[in-house]
């Protein structure tokens, strides 16, 4: 074994241990039929335009990818009516995330964000050793734009925003937004983490979508792991002022996104058939989890994305309800590891893994 001096900060993070796959709980627990919903995928499957500009581009495989991603980004650029120069794109939102605290991050900077929030954010910043500050959720498990506002300090670089919130499936309004921004040092990045983008603007006509607030220190993140089915591909871009985006394409590694994810991107954006499909279908699916934990009397957050968290008091309450769920072939996520142990997340699926689910939890709650 090598005499190697591991950084401390990398010695306290944690390697991440993934449960059994789903094919062998599959044969563990004799199940005949499944409901997967604990990673808030998008159970449609990949964009068929997606999957169409894969196969495509499948004969270029040999080849390099364009490191400037000039076609998607010209895509998204005209899709937003925006400067392609105000786009980057990486593989996924989370990498160009990591990207951020390469680029902007000196030694003393710290990150302010809240609890119960996206767990990315925290294991990025201990993997690059930096300092991070929390502000615990409202009582309705919404951000606290006020007391974040209010913690900004000297050593404040970038606080982080996740709209609409994982887990919690909380969304800040546009108003909101901007009144928070206005107690924001321009110094001081505002990262806008949209990965539910598609699903929030389709449920509230109030959403931020902070691509349209014109702010110098605010950059946006989004992805096409969510709403177009391809979380396996790896691709997500950002979207925000000449200097910041300059600032990620810099320290981005050079062929990142691949060929294939560049035209999936591409073919996911003109997939408007597929879109809509897929918020029709999340729209039933909250209504119907809606009435089962009204029926039932359970505490729930009200979703603007594709999945509902609910509260059920107490975390051995969750394991345990938990574990009866997935022995009826259904999966859902406690939230331990969000900061949040007493609550647990369930992603909305297609209408019979829905179906599945409702009588699953009458069953076993």
């Amino acid at each position: 074994m090598a005499n190697l001096n591991i950084p401390k900060h990398i010695q306290n993070l944690k390697t991440y241990k993934p449960g059994k796959a789903i094919d062998e709980l599959i044969e563990e627990y004799d199940l005949t039929e499944t409901a997967v919903l604990w990673n808030n995928e998008n159970n449609l499957g990949p964009s068929p335009r997606a999957l169409e500009a894969i196969s495509q581009e499948l004969k270029t495989s040999h080849l390099y990818p364009d490191p400037s991603a000039s076609k998607l980004r010209a895509t998204i650029a005209a899709k937003e009516s925006i400067d392609p120069d105000q786009v980057v794109v990486g593989n996924g939102s989370e990498a160009i995330l990591g990207n951020i605290f390469q680029g902007f991050f000196e030694a003393e900077d710290e990150l302010l964000t809240s609890e119960g929030t996206f767990v990315a954010v925290y294991i990025w910043a201990m993997s690059h050793n930096r300092n991070i500050r929390t502000i615990a959720l409202k009582a309705d498990y919404s951000y606290d734009l006020d007391a974040i506002a209010n913690a900004i300090s000297d050593k404040t670089k970038v606080i982080y925003i996740a709209n609409p919130n994982n887990p919690t499936g909380t969304m800040i309004t546009r108003s909101e937004f901007e009144a928070f921004m206005a107690k924001v040092p321009e110094h001081v990045l505002v990262v806008s983490d949209e990965a539910y983008y598609e699903y929030a603007i389709d449920l509230s006509s109030e959403f931020a979508d902070t691509v349209r607030l014109p702010y110098p220190n605010l950059i946006t993140l989004r992805t096409f792991s969510k709403a177009f089915g391809i979380a396996s591909i790896r691709i997500g871009y950002a979207i925000g002022p000449l200097d910041i985006i300059e600032t990620l394409a810099k320290v981005k590694m050079t062929f990142e996104p691949s060929n294939l994810a560049q035209a999936a991107g591409i073919g996911a954006l003109s997939d408007d058939k597929y879109l809509e499909q897929t918020m029709a279908i999340n729209r039933n699916g909250l209504k119907k989890f809606y009435g089962l934990f009204d029926d039932l009397g359970i505490s729930y957050v009200k979703s603007f994305a594709n999945f509902v968290m609910i509260d059920l008091a107490n975390e051995e309450r969750v394991q345990e309800l938990a574990e009866k769920l997935k022995r009826e072939g259904v999966f859902v996520r406690p939230l331990k590891a969000f900061g949040l142990p007493h609550c647990l997340r369930v992603s909305v699926g297609l209408d019979q893994e829905n179906e599945l689910f409702l009588k699953a939890f009458r069953k076993c709650y």
